[in-house]
């Protein structure tokens, strides 16, 4: 694909939710700005975190597309991706974790067979990062069929490894702000529900990286509970 090929490629935004991840969401951060098909905007939001004075300088002269929002009190995942998407406005959004990172193609692949095929989400493949290790083999839990049975069996898709429409992603309501886990799985599957057209490309996008540090859900109690309500509410 040629560089004006991929400038004419659709516009999206980056939402980057971060609890306590100073440490590593410079990486994520620098992976984003590193785009083939850079973003519009860059929207990283604090959700109450420990270490927050130490983000504005992590973001300091990377550009004026890039802004901070901080959370007042710790609402979770859920609320924190809800509000950076509201500071959205191009025409698609990419959900990334602030311990993971993109590959430099990824916007660009996703987008490609997005603009191709008219669709609503799109999934790319990963690969897992242990502390810092070698990336493993490339995986992704969607084989690229029906999207509706691969959702009946769990949370097949990942949001650092995927992208969705935004008129999609308002129409669906966003995240459920009640549910600190299983919030991924039961967007896709509401999207899935309303009739959203889904996508799969076999390019590797993203490293799925384990990071020291807290994690933006609760325990394993708390995911037992949210698995529940999904699949009470899905007819799982």
């Amino acid at each position: 694909m040629s560089y004006n090929d991929v400038m004419t490629l659709p516009s999206y935004d980056i939402v980057i939710p971060c609890y306590n991840r100073a440490h590593s969401v410079g990486d994520t951060l620098e992976s984003a700005l590193a785009q083939t098909r850079p973003p519009a905007r860059i929207v990283i939001v604090d959700d109450h975190s420990s270490d927050a004075d130490r983000l504005p300088d992590i973001i300091e002269g990377k550009g004026e597309h890039i802004s901070l929002l901080r959370q007042e009190v710790n609402r979770g995942v859920s609320a924190a991706r809800n509000t950076g998407a509201a500071r959205c406005s191009s025409d698609w959004i990419a959900f990334l974790d602030s311990d993971d990172t993109w590959l430099p193609d990824a916007a660009q692949d996703m987008l490609g067979l997005a603009d191709g095929q008219g669709l609503d989400v799109v999934v790319g493949h990963y690969r897992r990062v242990r502390m810092g290790g070698t990336p493993s083999v490339p995986e992704c839990s969607w084989d690229g069929k029906d999207i509706h049975a691969a959702l009946r069996t769990g949370g097949v898709i990942g949001p650092s490894w995927s992208m969705i429409r935004r008129t999609a992603f308002d129409a669906s309501g966003g995240f459920d702000e009640n549910l600190r886990t299983c919030e991924d799985w039961d967007l896709f599957l509401r999207l899935a529900t309303s009739g959203a057209r889904f996508g799969r490309i076999d390019s590797v996008v993203a490293h799925y990286r384990t990071v020291e540090g807290d994690r933006l859900m609760d325990d394993d109690a708390s995911l037992s509970e949210c698995e529940i309500i999904v699949r009470e509410r899905h007819g799982i």
